[in-house]
């Protein structure tokens, strides 16, 4: 079941939109409900037009929960792109873009909401501005799909848009990670975790390891949609049953996989490039590093100088203050904590570099 992640500006509609398409509140928050705002992941599922499911990972949209909307479009399939046609384009939904950019997601729909709020000489000139935005990106082509979720204007346009957009097909590589979003214990089952499942296949009784900290426990059970299941395979939204380990082991952030198939590292040799709107990497600053659902502070370290033009890629090294399990080819996002911006993002080199730069530069 491909996973897909909304993106966009706060109050732009992304989780009224996810309910019209499936007839769940992503919402999972008295809060949330309360002020009208997405805060935490949300998640629900739809069937589209060709009988196939879809997941969608619902994230916040206000600057503030930017850390929680990292969180949720890591592994993903593909995303779901809301822009308020009232309102046009706007900050977050220029950040949401780079994050999106960065993270080489390119299988994306966009949905111009609130689309009967514009008459019908406008509403094709904000559609128009909104695709010029995309373009030099992942998403230039991507289809723009104007929609009302509170009238059901253009709802079975966006379905087949989603349906013909969204990889159908998912490659088994046998190494099975799921990247922990939630986990809490319901009484009589303990613990159980949630996340989006890559890279292979999990079943009821595996062993497994919960990196880094736990080298093996058992999964109980599994669940998909609110469905148990004995065996689930990758690109799917699971509900993981843990046996031997209490929620205070595997919080957000943690990483379930073979026992033995991971070895963690606080040394990342990285390619990356920078967010469009920005205008240079530089080594001085407090930065986070988002990869996967995992979040924490990083020191940057420039290897070689910034080519001119935008988007071109430099080689880095990232350091992280505490163990994170790491595969080459993983994407990454680097944010600014001082000026809480998305300065950069890109791809996992060598997990395991060497200490000296000079030696890290020889590698890349």
């Amino acid at each position: 079941m491909p996973v897909v992640a909304t993106a966009g500006h706060v109050d732009h509609g992304k989780s009224t939109l996810v309910q019209a398409l499936t007839g769940r509140d992503p919402d999972r928050w008295d809060e949330e409900k309360r002020r009208g705002m997405t805060i935490d992941l949300g998640f629900a599922w739809a069937t589209l037009p060709s009988g196939r499911r879809v997941s969608f990972v619902d994230v916040p949209g206000h600057r503030r929960f930017m850390g929680n909307m990292l969180a949720g479009v890591g592994p993903v399939d593909g995303a779901l792109l809301v822009v308020a046609a009232d309102e046009g384009w706007m900050p977050q939904s220029e950040e949401h873009l780079a994050v999106l950019d960065l993270l080489g997601i390119d299988r994306a729909v966009v949905a111009v909401t609130k689309s009967d709020r514009l008459d019908a000489a406008t509403l094709p000139v904000r559609i128009g501005e909104i695709t010029q935005r995309l373009g030099g990106t992942t998403l230039e082509g991507s289809p723009v799909v104007a929609v009302s979720a509170i009238a059901g204007d253009g709802l079975d346009d966006l379905r087949t848009a989603l349906d013909r957009t969204i990889a159908a097909d998912v490659e088994d590589h046998g190494r099975p990670r799921l990247w922990v979003d939630r986990s809490f214990t319901i009484q009589g089952a303990g613990t159980v975790v949630t996340g989006t499942l890559v890279g292979g296949a999990l079943a009821t009784g595996d062993e497994v390891a919960v990196w880094p900290g736990f080298p093996t426990v058992r999964i109980r059970s599994l669940q998909s949609s609110e469905e148990n299941v004995d065996r689930i395979g990758p690109s799917t939204r699971v509900a993981v049953n843990l046996a031997g380990i209490d929620r205070e082991g595997v919080k957000r952030g943690a990483m379930i996989s073979r026992p033995g198939a991971m070895r963690p590292t606080q040394r990342l040799l990285v390619e990356m490039k920078r967010a469009r709107y920005e205008d240079e990497f530089t080594e001085r600053g407090s930065y986070l590093l988002y990869l996967g659902t995992y979040s924490g502070k990083t020191v940057l370290k420039l290897l070689e100088t910034e080519p001119s033009g935008a988007g071109q890629p430099i080689l880095a090294l990232l350091e992280v203050d505490q163990p994170l399990s790491v595969e080459a080819g993983d994407r990454f996002i680097v944010r600014d904590s001082g000026r809480q911006m998305v300065i950069g993002g890109g791809i996992v080199l060598d997990p395991d570099p060497p200490r000296r730069r000079r030696d890290a530069l020889l590698l890349g």
